[in-house]
This record gives structure tokens, C-alpha cells and sequence, in this order.
């Protein structure tokens, strides 16, 4: 019987590992490539399409999903513990930071981001966007690395233990299904403080010619 519990553990675990490594993230979803210099309405463009992505159906139930996951308590398979304890610390971050993008698009624009007038609005320094896409860019780092441990998990599952190996299950699913949340959301928030801090100093630069 435990031979058989161990087995269908592992099989489950190898599954949850195929599905990590066919969703590993090998780059930072916080880096913003495109150098390429924007006009005011290029930016403002570009601005509308995140917006229209982060009110799309997948992604608010990508969210909505992560926010729900409650996390698993320890296995007692070290790197797994620790995988799950990564994955509560980033998804807490980005709960306590989600938001600042609003703030920060309204403070800018004049606008929120459902494109109605933002009233009063605290301004923004472009040292507190620069912290804001630095820490981002730190959560992406730890993400990607965090994605690679996940597919040498299956081997720690299995000289675990039978009991181990069952409950470690849960700490699979939660590590797996925030990690799908966390790279769509960093790489919005990224995108969007990038796209401010453009937005920011090309304002100034036209206001100063």
C-alpha cells in the first residue's frame, strides 16, 4: 500500500514538474527590452494596450486565483519548504505593492487608469518610479531562479517518503499556480512603470523646451 501512495505521489509530482518545466521561466519578466524611444502618443498607445491586458479575462483570473491560494504548511523536503516560502513572499510583496501603479498612472497622466479625471493626486518623484521598477525587476530575478529549482523537485519527492511525498503534493500545486500569477503580474507592472518613467521624462522634456 505505502509503495503504491508513493507511487501515485510521485507520478502526480513528475506531472506538476512537467508542467513547470513546460512553463519555466527562463527570462526575467520584469526586463523591459525595447530601448527604443516613444513619443507622447506612442506612450499613451502603449499605455491603453496594458491597460486592456490587465482587465482581460485571464488575467484578473490568473490574479483572482493566486489571491485566493492559501499556503501549504512545511513538508519537511527542504527545497520545497523553501520554494514555498518564496512564493508567499512574492506573492505577499506584490499585494502590498499592487497599488502603487495606480497611484503612480494617475499622479502622471491625470488620468486613473479607467481613463476618468484623477482628481487631487499626490505627485510622484522619479526616484520612487526608478525604486519602484528596481524591486520588480529583483522579484522577476528570484522568480526565474525559483522556476528552475521547481523541476529538480520530482527527485526530493521521491527519497522523501511516503507521507512527505503525499503532502508535498499541495506545496506543488500552490508553488506552481502563484509562479503563473507572479510572471504575468511582474511583467505588467514592469511594463506600465517603464512605460511612466518614459512617459515622465518626456513630459518634462516638453514642458522645458
Amino acid at each position: 500500500m505505502k509503495k503504491l501512495l508513493l507511487t501515485a505521489a510521485f507520478a502526480l509530482s513528475l506531472c506538476f514538474a512537467a508542467n513547470a518545466q513546460e512553463e519555466v521561466i527562463d527570462n526575467n519578466p520584469a526586463e523591459v527590452t525595447d530601448s527604443k524611444a516613444l513619443s507622447l502618443d506612442e506612450l499613451k498607445a502603449q499605455r491603453a494596450a496594458l491597460v486592456a491586458l490587465s482587465k482581460s479575462e485571464d488575467f484578473l483570473e490568473k490574479i483572482a486565483k493566486a489571491d485566493k491560494l492559501k499556503a501549504p504548511n512545511e513538508v519537511g523536503i527542504a527545497g520545497l519548504d523553501a520554494l514555498a516560502s518564496m512564493a508567499s513572499k512574492l506573492l505577499e510583496q506584490m499585494k502590498t505593492t499592487r497599488g502603487s501603479i495606480p497611484q503612480f498612472y494617475a499622479s502622471i497622466t491625470g488620468q486613473t487608469m479607467d481613463g476618468s479625471p484623477a482628481g487631487t493626486v499626490t505627485p510622484v518623484q522619479p526616484d520612487q518610479l526608478i525604486a519602484l521598477s528596481k524591486m520588480f525587476v529583483t522579484m522577476g530575478v528570484d522568480l526565474v531562479k525559483s522556476s528552475k529549482d521547481l523541476i529538480t523537485m520530482p527527485g526530493e519527492i521521491k527519497s522523501a517518503g511516503v507521507m512527505k511525498a503525499m503532502k508535498a503534493l499541495k506545496s506543488m500545486a500552490y508553488i506552481k499556480n502563484a509562479f503563473v500569477a507572479l510572471k504575468q503580474e511582474i511583467s505588467f507592472n514592469a511594463k506600465m512603470t517603464q512605460n511612466l518613467i518614459a512617459t515622465n521624462k518626456a513630459m518634462n522634456g516638453d514642458k522645458s523646451k
